[in-house]
């Protein structure tokens, strides 16, 4: 999966999550390679270059 749309939870591994004055942040990588930084509000993530994105 290369698209915005947040990754299948079973790809993902808990990479680090520290608590900030906002609530947790996790940064989580799929199995593909891409990366997401999880808020209790948002989602994004982040390819690596070079990476096909489909």
């Amino acid at each position: 999966m290369h698209t915005r749309e947040p990754h299948d939870p079973l790809d993902l591994t808990l990479v680090s999550s520290h608590r900030t004055s906002e609530g947790v942040v996790s940064y989580l990588r799929c199995s593909c390679g891409v990366w997401e930084v999880r808020t209790a509000l948002l989602v994004g993530t982040a390819t690596p270059r070079g990476h096909d994105r489909r």
